[in-house]
């Protein structure tokens, strides 16, 4: 047999892969819902929605769609009408990505109530991205919850205005060899509780983080939590700044500004234990002079005592928030500048 007769028959022989499809959703019209049911279980679908309110909860069950709002968070809202979970995830990997959406109208009740927005369950580990959750109500998780294995990607999101702490992540969500939940780049803040809370083994990374004046801790860890803390700005919360509640946490703390939390900085520190003995390094504990904290915007003023480590062979950024900034400022300005979330998003890193 020739050698192309051989290759006409490998080719013949060869399974079709039928290429990824794109759904669109119109404003008014048609489900999201019904999309995500017709998306493929093989290749990455992608769900792009019209600008408006939709009012609907969703459900992606191993299925790496993108669910993308077509014009951006500001003009494209998921509303679960405070009638359970906005959108339940399970069993995808962070190919399966949720951008450019605002999520809000999640409520859940009772004891065992979480993750209003968005609730993640069985190695589920999306990537979300661009997102604003906020308005959502449980008992944990308002913004976020991740039970069971979950290694999702979260970056450059506004998490506020949540009941039931922003994000929580439980049960080990890094044991058994998987890796750390990674939080990017994100606001959490004016949240009913605490900003973020770990537990029960979950392992995250929160890099570069304004997680500020929330009614609780700003992050809160026990029950063999291990938790990666870069670059974050952890100020202002009712509770604690960064708090370990039992001694099975491990913290791992680099660069970050934890400073006027009501019940202190640091609270469960052991200067002799090398999980957390307090201060981690390059952290400070300095005013990060937000531009108009009354308005809802935490870009630093341009003097933030914060500029000075961006230096070479310092820290660098701190907080969610690239923004111009020069070094040797004296002091806060006070209502420098309010803010859209066009604003706040065209300056995420």
């Amino acid at each position: 047999m020739s050698r192309r007769i051989v290759v006409l028959c490998l080719l013949l022989a060869w399974p079709a892969v039928s290429p990824a499809f794109t759904f669109h959703v119109p404003e008014q019209e048609g489900r999201i819902q019904s999309a995500i049911n017709l998306a493929s279980v093989s290749q990455v679908d992608t769900i792009l929605i019209a600008p408006g309110t939709y009012n609907e909860r969703l459900s992606i069950q191993l299925k790496a769609v993108v669910l993308r709002g077509r014009s951006g968070a500001e003009a494209t809202t998921i509303d679960g009408q405070m009638l359970g979970n906005v959108i339940t995830v399970n069993g995808v990997g962070r190919n399966c990505i949720i951008e450019d959406l605002t999520i809000t109208g999640g409520a859940q009740s009772g004891p065992d109530s979480v993750g209003a927005a968005i609730y993640l369950n069985s190695s589920a580990s999306p990537t979300i991205q661009r997102c604003r959750l906020i308005g959502n109500q449980a008992r944990a998780g308002g913004g976020i919850n991740a039970y069971v294995f979950c290694e999702p990607l979260v970056k450059d999101c506004l998490i506020a205005n949540n009941e039931g702490s922003a994000v929580v992540f439980e049960l080990g969500d890094g044991d058994n060899g998987h890796s750390y939940a990674d939080v990017q780049n994100t606001v959490i803040v004016n949240n009913s509780g605490s900003g973020a809370y770990v537990l029960k083994g979950a392992r995250v990374t929160f890099r570069n983080c304004t997680i500020t004046n929330n009614t609780g801790d700003g992050l809160s860890a026990n029950q063999l939590a291990r938790v990666r803390m870069y670059n974050n700005i952890i100020t202002n919360n009712n509770g604690a700044g960064i708090v370990r509640t039992d001694n099975t946490v491990c913290f791992t703390l680099g660069c970050n500004d934890v400073y006027a939390n009501t019940l202190g900085n640091y609270l469960g520190a052991n200067p002799g234990d090398a999980c957390f003995p307090g201060r981690g390094s390059g952290d400070v504990s300095i005013d990060p002079c937000f531009q108009n904290v009354a308005a809802g915007n935490f870009h630093l003023q341009r003097n933030s005592p914060l500029c000075s480590l961006r230096q070479p062979d310092s820290c660098g950024v701190l907080g969610a928030f690239n923004d111009p900034c020069v070094a040797g400022g004296a002091s806060c300005l006070v209502n420098v500048e309010s803010a859209t979330w066009s604003m706040i998003k065209s300056r995420y890193r």
